[in-house]
C-alpha cells in the first residue's frame, strides 16, 4: 500500500470539506460584508419606488429616469417661476419617500402636499395615497377615544395662518388696462415681439402695473380668480410669470366665455392671447404640469385641438390632455407645430414666423 498522502499546505486546507449547512449557505447566497447585507434589506419607512412613480404618474407629473432614488421633474408648485416653464427639470422626488423639492423655487412638500398642489381635496388625496400603497386605510375597528369639551383657550388658535385670498379689487385691474392702452409704444412692442394685438389687449383687459405686463384670469363664473404679472421681454433672468399672492391658477380664458365653435388648447396664456390675435378661439392651461382631468368636461359640446411646445414635456402632456378630453367625450386631436423640433418652439414663434393656421382651426 502507497503512503497516506500528507497534507501539502495552505491549498489543501482551501478544500476541506464544508459542513452541509455552510455548503447550502455559500451557494444561496455569495458572501458579503455585513454593511452590505444591511443594505439589502428594506429600510422601516421605505417605500417602494414603483408605487411612488405610479401616484405621481396619476398627477400628471412626468418623473424621468434616475440613477438612484432621486427623480428629477419639472415644477407642478409655480411653473411660470423659472424659465421656459422649468424645460430643464428642478424638482427632484425621492422614490423612497415620496418627498419632492424644487431647487428653483424652493417649493417642497411630501407626496400628500403634491397632490393638494396638483388640485386634489385633502380627502381625495388621502384616497389617492391609499389606492397607490403610500398610506394605510384608517382602521375602524379601534375603540374612539372619549371626546374632550374644548376649553375656552383652545377654540381660538391664534397661531394658524388664514388663508391668502386675492385681494386685488376690479378697479385695480381696470387702472393697469387703461395704463396699457395709453402706452402705444408698449403696445406696439407686444404685438411685433409676442404677436398680441391691441384689440386683444383690450378685450381681455390686458394691462400694465409700472413694472409688468397683467393679466386678470376669470373662473366660469366669471369672478376674479388671479392676476398674472408677465415679463414679455428683457427679463434678464427674471421669472417670466408671477401671480399676485390668492390667485387661482386655471384655464385663460374660461371656455365658458368664449362664443360656440371649435376650441385651440395651448400651453401658457401669452400663447393663447397671441392665437386670439389670429382669429382662433383658444384657451391656455398655466404650464404642462398644470393639468388636470377635471378641466376636459369645461368643453364639453366642443372639439379641441391640443397645440402644446415642441419639446418631450409638450408633447407628453398634449397627449394625456387629449385622453382626459377623450375620456369625457370630447373629439380631440393633437398637432405637433414642428416634429423635428425639440428646443420648446412654441404657438407664440409659429405664429411670428408666419406658420400655416388652418390644421389648427379644427
Amino acid at each position: 500500500m502507497g503512503q497516506p498522502m500528507a497534507p501539502r499546505g495552505p491549498a489543501h486546507q482551501q478544500r476541506v470539506r464544508l459542513p452541509r449547512l455552510l455548503r447550502s449557505r455559500s451557494r444561496r447566497e455569495p458572501h458579503t460584508h455585513r454593511s452590505q447585507r444591511a443594505r439589502r434589506r428594506p429600510r422601516p419607512g421605505r417605500l417602494s419606488m414603483t408605487a411612488v412613480r405610479d401616484f405621481y404618474a396619476r398627477l400628471g407629473i412626468t418623473l424621468l429616469r434616475a440613477a438612484g432614488t432621486e427623480a428629477p421633474a419639472r415644477c407642478f408648485a409655480s411653473p411660470d417661476a423659472h424659465r421656459h416653464d422649468d424645460r430643464h427639470p428642478s424638482v427632484s422626488v425621492n422614490l423612497a419617500s415620496g418627498a419632492w423639492l424644487c431647487h428653483g423655487c424652493g417649493a417642497r412638500g411630501g407626496a400628500y402636499d403634491a397632490a393638494l398642489q396638483r388640485g386634489h381635496s385633502p380627502r381625495s388625496a388621502m384616497d389617492l395615497l391609499i389606492s397607490c400603497g403610500l398610506a394605510e386605510p384608517r382602521r375602524t375597528d379601534l375603540p374612539r377615544p372619549a371626546r374632550q369639551k374644548p376649553t375656552r383657550r383652545s377654540l381660538v388658535d391664534h397661531g394658524a395662518a388664514p388663508p391668502k385670498e386675492l385681494v386685488i379689487p376690479d378697479t385695480a385691474v381696470a387702472t393697469w388696462a387703461k395704463r396699457l392702452a395709453q402706452s402705444s409704444s408698449l403696445l406696439a412692442r407686444l404685438e411685433a415681439d409676442r404677436a398680441i394685438g391691441a384689440s386683444t389687449v383690450t378685450r381681455f383687459a390686458i394691462g400694465y402695473d409700472g413694472r409688468r405686463v397683467t393679466i386678470p384670469v376669470r373662473d366660469a363664473d366669471g369672478g376674479l380668480a388671479g392676476v398674472l404679472r408677465w415679463l414679455p421681454f428683457d427679463r434678464h433672468g427674471a421669472p417670466k410669470m408671477l401671480a399676485l399672492p390668492g390667485s387661482r391658477r386655471t384655464l385663460f380664458p374660461a371656455p365658458e366665455h368664449l362664443p360656440p365653435g371649435a376650441i385651440l388648447l395651448c400651453e401658457g396664456e401669452p400663447d393663447a392671447l397671441a392665437a386670439h390675435t389670429a382669429r382662433l378661439l383658444a384657451v391656455a392651461i398655466p404650464g404642462v404640469a398644470a393639468w388636470r382631468p377635471a378641466w376636459a368636461t369645461r368643453f364639453a359640446g366642443r372639439a379641441v385641438t391640443v397645440v402644446m411646445d415642441c419639446d418631450d414635456e409638450g408633447r407628453a402632456c398634449a397627449r394625456r390632455v387629449a385622453l382626459d378630453l377623450g375620456r369625457a367625450g370630447i373629439t380631440a386631436q393633437v398637432v405637433d407645430l414642428d416634429p423635428g423640433r425639440d428646443d420648446g418652439h412654441d404657438l407664440t414663434d409659429h405664429l411670428l414666423a408666419g406658420g400655416s393656421i388652418n390644421e389648427l382651426r379644427g
